[in-house]
């Protein structure tokens, strides 16, 4: 399904907050902004260029793995 374009805004999970699933998904160039990301998780995906509050992804990762090893 081609979604180009598509804004998703001021939605909810409703009163039960049963999550949603993205699988096989190309967001590339996507940006969630103002949102409740609390308790999402993402697996095994390409995070190259990935960014949250404009910190590089894949440097906080090798951050968090040279501290932890």
């Amino acid at each position: 399904m081609i979604l180009g374009g598509v804004q998703f805004k001021d939605t909810s999970l409703g009163e039960n907050k049963y999550p949603i699933s993205f699988n096989r998904c190309d967001l590339e160039g996507s940006t969630i902004s103002s949102s409740n990301l609390k308790n999402m998780e993402i697996e095994n995906c390409d995070i190259a260029g990935m960014k949250v509050n404009s910190i590089p992804m894949e440097k906080l990762l090798a951050l968090y793995n040279k501290v932890k090893s």
